[in-house]
């Protein structure tokens, strides 16, 4: 793709005035075109709903491709909801609830539709906390993201300039955080006009500089005030920029608005971090080695810990100081292994910093393994619902881009109305995670994660894990989701062992001699 400077414009609240929409864009279209796109982040239904049927209809006609969110009012809901692929008429695309669209010149689009929700409902013109994560996760994928467009105002965004003289519209912190996380170099909204200096993404002198973001909001379509409602600008995408390209800023450049409201935030997940140690350590009594005698009584029946007499032994490939490797029980593939603590521990939200350290010298070496051997990447996965003793799954998915695997989690969270968070490498993923709560995490290549939150508003599927990497788009063996249907017999199994040992000694950050492979 070339680097090609595109021209687009943006229009505030249509509210059924298409006849002024359609006249003033496709004339300006007409003299200073032409535009690429139109985005709307404004309302586009009004009171008259015959309108936007005339709109629907071929009665009002756009010249150029127009983007549209969906409903701000609940009346306006079933007008949006059987929208197929999106198109509304000819030049008209309803983007859909939320996500990224990204064009074939390369601008990246972020966008929610609604008001926001406080989660106890699932009306269709709110969206939620999930809705934001998810789309949060999305934008995660991309190196950045272009244009942000929301139906309503964040709060806290006229911080360090001058307040305006109009009613300003009640903010959304929720919508402060998202704009903080993602960063887009535009962001608009509709409500009456205003257009705010642009404002840094990074703190001088302590982080690294990157671009500006411009927050404008526009005016209702033909408002009686004639406050400026169409907005017209060019726009390099930013994956065609070099970084010092983007890291110019104008002089009048303010400080980032939302650090407050950053701080309140993260003085709430302080609390949940405290509140987590301490229900944490009352769990250790009982999940950690060395508990009472409910987590002995546990241990001696559990089908995973080492000590066991249920534990199937033969499925061992390599024990360490407090891990073993193991063949899964139902494997999807016969390279399909967990790590599993040798003692009775519920997940890794418990593990001693030793325990963790275990963990991650099996992880490298079965990256390093699967790289070199299989030309594979690997994926680990690991579900505390419905779990007792903590299994981490790992299995050797040919050579997709970390992106395009990502890409297939986030398919199939949408698919089951699933909430998401991607954490990078190196950040600290169970921070994220309310005290009590259960999870679904998946880890990649590069070890960037992602982390699922069991919530119980919707039922997590069980063998989530097993469905998303036995899909048609990774290893195409959707027969085999679940375990059950995958038993091979004791002989197998232990033919399957032994060839894995082999492949697995040169990288076994446990080794140990043959004479004492077999040992308990």
């Amino acid at each position: 793709m070339s680097k090609e400077t595109l021209k687009i414009l943006v229009a505030g609240s249509v509210q059924g005035n298409f006849k002024q929409l359609c006249t003033r864009v496709n004339n300006v279209n007409s003299k200073s075109g032409p535009f690429h796109l139109l985005l709307i982040p404004g309302q586009v239904i009004g009171d008259n709903v015959e309108t936007w049927l005339g709109l629907r209809d071929g009665s009002y006609k756009l010249d150029v491709p127009t983007y549209v969110l969906g409903a701000t009012k609940q009346a306006h809901s079933p007008y949006f909801s059987h929208i197929v692929d999106g198109e509304v008429t000819e030049n008209v695309t309803y983007l859909g609830r939320r996500g990224v669209y990204t064009t074939t010149n390369g601008l990246s689009i972020a966008y929610i539709s609604g008001v926001f929700g406080d989660g106890t409902s699932n009306e269709p013109h709110c969206y939620t906390e999930t809705d934001l994560n998810i789309l949060q996760a999305q934008s995660g994928i991309l190196n950045g993201i272009d244009i942000l467009i929301t139906n309503q105002w964040p709060s806290d965004v006229l911080r360090y300039v001058k307040n305006p003289d109009f009613p300003v519209p009640e903010g959304i912190p929720q919508l402060s955080h998202l704009a903080n996380t993602i960063k887009p170099r535009y962001h608009f909204v509709s409500g009456p006009y205003y257009e705010r200096l642009p404002y840094r993404n990074h703190k001088i002198l302590h982080e690294k500089a990157t671009f500006c973001t411009r927050f404008i909001s526009l005016g209702c379509a033909g408002n009686k005030n004639k406050s400026k409602w169409l907005y017209a600008f060019n726009c390099v995408p930013m994956k065609h920029m070099s970084d010092d390209e983007l890291r110019k800023q104008p002089l009048e450049t303010t400080e980032n608005p939302y650090i407050e409201v950053e701080k309140e935030k993260n003085k709430e997940e302080d609390k949940k971090q405290q509140h987590f140690y301490s229900v944490g350590d009352k769990r250790r009594m009982t999940s950690a080695p060395g508990g009472t005698e409910g987590r002995e009584k546990k241990k001696e029946s559990c089908w995973f810990c080492l000590k066991s007499p249920n534990v199937e032994k033969h499925l061992v490939i390599s024990v360490g100081g407090s891990m073993y490797l193991a063949l899964a029980k139902g494997a999807l593939r016969n390279d399909h292994v967990m790590i599993v603590p040798t003692n009775h521990i519920k997940c890794q939200q418990f593990l001693e910093s030793s325990q963790q350290d275990d963990v991650e010298k099996f992880k490298r070496a079965l990256r390093t393994l699967n790289r070199t051997s299989k030309k594979s990447t690997t994926v680990f996965f690991e579900r505390s619902l419905s779990t007792s003793h903590m299994q981490i799954q790992a299995l050797p998915v040919p050579r997709y881009s970390v992106n395009d695997i990502k890409d297939v989690f986030y398919t199939f969270a949408d698919k089951y109305n699933l909430e998401v968070q991607e954490i990078p490498a190196g950040e600290d993923w169970k921070e994220m995670v309310p005290p009590g709560s259960d999870y679904f995490i998946a880890e990649f290549e590069n070890q960037d994660k992602l982390v699922f939150l069991c919530s119980q508003k919707v039922r997590f599927p069980l063998q989530f894990g097993r469905e998303v990497l036995a899909s048609e788009e990774l290893l195409n063996m959707p027969r085999r989701v679940s375990w059950k249907e995958c038993k091979i017999s004791k002989e197998q199994e232990e033919h399957d062992v032994k060839e894995f040992r082999k492949s697995f000694l040169e990288f076994d950050p446990f080794k140990v001699d043959d004479s004492d492979s077999d040992s308990d």
